[in-house]
């Protein structure tokens, strides 16, 4: 089975590869592509360029030889749908199982995603916590979607290719990028959130200042 997280790794942090490092273990992923989007489609600003957040994963993946950049949104010259992604990796990968990892915030505003409800066909869609002492409220098309896909079981995952949604047991880390760049603009130096040699870049380059 293929892990794929996406987002815009601006900066990329402990919490990040803590997801991957769990998932790896908890699903038996053979892999974890990393990949970062172009622009966000619902509103998220980013900070750092293209070509920063690509030198600051490949810093911070040195050390986990089961994660991988996939730089294909940042090629795409269209709006990075996740939905094209997945579709681009299932004709790669043919029949292997894929696990699109989401955390339970991206589940709450699911339906505003292009053509949601069609990801499902592409990818088993594999939900991170991120409030693990609260229940989530989710969009009654979105409750019903969960309803319909859910599992309990992980094993069911590698049954067949996509087709279920689960929602992990895994504690998220209380890191954000937000909060990184936050403490680095009030000239701290988050040693504990991200790996040493990103914040050494971070600093070289000045970034979030």
């Amino acid at each position: 089975m293929l892990g794929i997280l996406g987002g815009s790794f601006d900066p990329i942090h402990y919490g990040h590869l803590h997801i991957a490092q769990s998932l790896h273990h908890m699903l038996y992923l053979q892999a974890v592509h990393f990949i970062p989007c172009k622009a966000p489609l619902l509103g998220k600003k980013i900070v750092a360029n293209t070509a920063q957040r690509l030198a600051m994963l490949k810093l911070a993946l040195i050390d986990y030889p089961y994660c991988f950049i996939d730089e294909r949104e940042l090629q795409r010259r269209t709006p990075s749908y996740t939905l094209d992604t997945l579709i681009a990796l299932r004709h790669e990968f043919a029949n292997l199982p894929l696990a699109l990892i989401l955390g339970s915030d991206n589940l709450t505003n699911l339906n505003r995603w292009y053509e949601w409800r069609a990801l499902i066909q592409y990818a088993h869609l594999v939900i991170i916590p991120r409030r693990p002492d609260a229940s989530e409220v989710y969009h009654p098309s979105v409750q019903a979607f969960i309803q319909k896909f859910r599992v309990q079981d992980v094993r069911c995952l590698q049954q067949q290719a996509a087709g279920f949604l689960l929602i992990t047991h895994v504690k998220p880390l209380a890191i954000s990028a937000s909060r990184i760049r936050t403490e680095i603009a009030q000239g701290l130096r988050p040693v504990n959130l991200l790996p040493a040699s990103v914040l050494d870049y971070i600093t070289e380059e000045k970034l979030y200042l």
